[in-house]
């Protein structure tokens, strides 16, 4: 008996809690063991060792069912390695994760403080469509920044929500289209330079109907983009309320009413 000691002692030597040791007596992370003639719990070598092992274990982020899995399989190495391994691959993804998420983070710290008021994250749809065109096309693009930020932006907004029908798809095809025909895109980014124009304009300005006469022109003179976006079904009035409220930050009054006015020109269903 002189090298065994009680629960106590077992607690301090570990530097556990009487409430953990008796809860892994529970669940059978620690085995019982051997009593005294009164009845009191004797631990010696063999209980340390396995509490030693518990703590390590759960300093490398397993929970208590992992652990008891690996111990309960002490006599085969191979398991603690292939859970180690396991876990490793677990953390490396974790670290990948981290460490994207930290550098969107710094892209939008990096932005000016008037633009972090902005829902300004990542859209999928916009992503798309920038990795779709040509980088020649992608700067061009660029050459507009506030067309480029105002389109990422109310991207943002409709990729957040679902407002009905998956325009995704659509939105990649037509970036592949204008990737294909370069002079077609280039067409698109003039009209859309004006459209940008449209936020200092006065809703009864006479040339957002202009426009949006000329934007559904174009589009119905280009089979493939007709096809893509003539004859659609657009969002229910209340959905289209809704996005456009959370959509007036970037949108002026005339842009709404351009808006309004080529889906008329374009068909659009309600």
């Amino acid at each position: 008996m002189d090298n065994k000691i009680l629960i106590g002692d077992f607690v301090k030597l570990t530097g556990s809690t009487l409430k953990t040791v008796l809860y892994y007596h529970k669940i059978g992370l620690l085995n019982e063991p051997k009593r005294s003639m009164s009845g009191y719990r004797l631990y010696g070598a063999e209980e340390l060792e396995r509490m030693r092992m518990i703590k390590h274990l759960k300093n490398l982020g397993l929970d208590l069912k992992q652990i008891k899995e690996i111990l309960g399989h002490t006599e085969n190495n191979r398991n603690l390695r292939e859970v180690l391994k396991s876990l490793q691959k677990e953390l490396q993804r974790e670290k990948h994760n981290i460490d994207e998420q930290l550098s969107k983070i710094e892209i939008l710290l990096s932005q000016e403080n008037d633009e972090l008021e902005e829902p300004a994250f990542a859209s999928e749809s916009f992503n798309s469509i920038v990795e779709t065109l040509q980088p020649e096309q992608v700067e061009a693009y660029k050459e507009s920044p506030i067309l480029f930020k105002q389109q990422r932006n109310i991207l943002g907004v409709m990729d957040d929500f679902k407002w009905g029908e998956d325009y995704k798809e659509n939105l990649r095809k037509i970036a592949e289209y204008f990737k294909e025909n370069p002079e077609d895109h280039k067409k698109a980014l003039e009209l859309g330079k004006r459209l940008a124009k449209l936020k200092e304009m006065a809703e009864d300005d006479p040339e957002i109907e202009k426009l949006a006469k000329e934007g559904a022109e174009f589009i119905k003179n280009k089979p493939f983009l007709k096809e893509m976006l003539y004859g659609k079904e657009g969002l229910d009035d209340k959905n289209e309320n809704l996005l456009n409220e959370m959509t007036n930050k970037f949108l002026s009054p005339a842009q709404i009413k351009h808006k309004k006015l080529i889906q008329k020109y374009l068909n659009y269903k309600q």
